[in-house]
């Protein structure tokens, strides 16, 4: 008999228990770049001290976390990023960096090698400068983050590529996939670029278009579907999104989100303990109590099926955490139109 554990096992688990298994932390909202879709506001704060950062490893491993992700802004920014990563691998925390990568030198590669780091991912708009840096508005960003991905991989550390696409990107992406292919790193893409995290819908206007999202959602790299669809039960009474159950996300200032796409705050780690927040939140408690029978526009939505609906982006773009998310509804439409359906099936997750 198997008993090897799998990630996908110790997910289970965390959802069951209530277990913020894996967390995503943002050390600061500063950044060395000016990217034309951000969703930040204000790129000006560093975040919570050095010391501050250690508490919150302590809080989060007695919380029950195994796996952080590490982001920014840029958080290479940083002059104290490292010693950061050091704290959570001196507490066994599997760590994850979300960078630009622009700042990485060989010795940061050979270090973050060194402390086990299990991924790198690099954000990658085109397979040139020309449209790279065109997003990025710095000159010769692109130069740098390839030479942050030769470095990382000569070091043997596993290396993404994020892109989230928009309309002036999309015609590049086979380009794209075949530098990822050249470098031998994965690639993952982003087909919704979201508002502005104050509710500013102006990068919205960034998104593919109609045209572009009917090409590109059958392009199972970025969409994921099947010709059949899930069958949705009879008695929906499932979650509309899981996060809620084993995720969490932290912003430089320590307050405390389901994640950072879902901006129900639940207390600040300056304040109270993070698995005080996590377990005894009123706003938590009540976002786990949500179930897709309660969701009165879903209910007998011809396009239920085709959707993937995220409850954050309703709450932000729609101002309903509950109502309909007219960034899902209009991929879906699109989704019905190609006869496909999404591989979603966390719609449908039981507790």
């Amino acid at each position: 008999m198997d008993n090897v554990l799998e990630v996908r096992d110790l997910t289970r688990m965390a959802i069951k228990e209530v277990i913020p298994i894996s967390v995503l932390i943002e050390v600061c909202h500063t950044c060395n770049e000016n990217c034309i879709h951000c969703y930040l506001a204000d790129h000006t704060r560093r975040g919570m001290t050095t010391g501050q950062y250690e508490m919150l490893f302590d809080q989060l491993v007695d919380a029950g976390t195994f796996f952080v992700i590490l982001t920014g802004g840029e958080p290479f920014m940083r002059r104290d990023f490292m010693e950061i990563v050091r704290m959570a691998r001196r507490r066994r925390i599997s760590v994850t960096i979300f960078t630009n990568g622009t700042l990485i030198t060989e010795q940061l590669a050979r270090e973050l090698a060194s402390l086990w780091v299990q991924e790198v991912h690099i954000s990658v708009y085109g397979a040139d400068a020309s449209i790279h840096d065109g997003i990025t508005r710095v000159p010769g960003s692109f130069k740098k983050s390839m030479t942050a991905v030769d470095l990382l991989k000569k070091n043997g550390i596993t290396v993404r590529f994020k892109s989230p696409l928009m309309s002036r990107t999309a015609d590049g992406i086979s380009e794209l996939k075949a530098l990822a292919e050249s470098k031998d790193v994965d690639l993952q893409f982003t087909a919704v670029i979201t508002a502005m995290n104050d509710g500013n819908m102006a990068t919205t206007n960034l998104r593919l278009t109609d045209a572009q999202l009917k090409d590109l959602l059958l392009d199972e790299k970025i969409d994921s579907h099947t010709s059949q669809a899930i069958e949705r039960p009879s008695t929906c009474d499932c979650v509309p999104c899981d996060t809620v159950y084993n995720g969490g996300a932290i912003d430089p200032f320590g307050n405390v989100f389901p994640c950072n796409q879902l901006q129900v705050c639940g207390g600040n780690v300056l304040e109270q303990s993070f698995g005080d927040i996590w377990s005894n939140s009123f706003a938590f408690r009540n976002l786990r109590e949500m179930r897709v029978d309660g969701l009165d526009d879903c209910d007998g939505c011809s396009l239920f099926l085709q959707c993937t609906r995220c409850p954050g982006l309703a709450l932000l773009e729609d101002g309903d955490i509950r109502g309909c998310s007219s960034a899902a509804k209009r991929i879906a439409k699109i989704r019905r139109s190609l006869g496909t359906y999404p591989l979603q099936n966390h719609i449908f997750s039981k507790i």
